[in-house]
């Protein structure tokens, strides 16, 4: 039996189907492989073997072709009760990070606020906020996320909520906030 191990698969790397070879005393037993697809429910099984050669009883085991892709396998279980070929591969992740420049004679007219908010959007959807802080260095990184979901590669893209009194621009994961400080006439 074939077990998966890949957060169902989210970036669509898992193969059609895989291959197990019947291994007796270690040895390649020829002509003995299986191969496991999704439309035989990952099973499988050997039949018909020899239980005995030269009067010594045959220890049977399986192994997996390799799969590629990343992932890694182990077998558990016996000949008697059935092995299980578990392949396990990590999603792949990645990180979003911006930083806030402002635009306004470095806070002339005392106007800039002490934090702001960034939110993260996933393909649209706001997924996760964060509050900005000076004492940040105004930089901001939203880490452990997944790069792809239901086997398509996630968009991830910014904004900020509306600063009073500033315009925002945002440029990929960057914020840009500018800020026309008044100004007087003396006649």
């Amino acid at each position: 039996t074939k077990a998966w191990e890949d957060n169902n698969d989210q970036d669509g790397k898992r193969p059609n189907s895989v291959i197990i070879k019947l291994l007796a005393d270690e040895q390649e037993v020829p002509g003995k492989t299986l191969i496991l697809t999704n439309a035989n429910n990952w099973t499988g099984s050997f039949t018909d073997l020899d239980k005995y050669k030269a009067g010594k009883k045959i220890e049977y085991t399986v192994k997996e072709e390799a799969v590629g892709n990343g992932y890694t396998s182990a077998i558990t279980g016996t000949a008697e009760n059935g092995f299980t070929v578990t392949n396990t591969r990590e999603s792949e992740k990645m990180a979003v990070e911006g930083s806030k420049t402002w635009n306004d004679k470095d806070n002339q007219d005392g106007k800039r606020p002490t934090e702001i908010t960034i939110n993260l959007l996933k393909n649209g959807t706001v997924f996760k906020t964060k509050t900005v802080r000076e004492a940040d260095g105004w930089k901001w990184k939203f880490e452990d996320l997944d790069k792809y979901e239901n086997g398509q590669e996630i968009t991830y893209t910014i904004t900020e909520e509306q600063v009073e009194g500033y315009s925002a621009e945002v440029n990929g994961y960057n914020v840009k906030n500018s800020y026309t400080p008044g100004k007087v006439s003396v006649q």
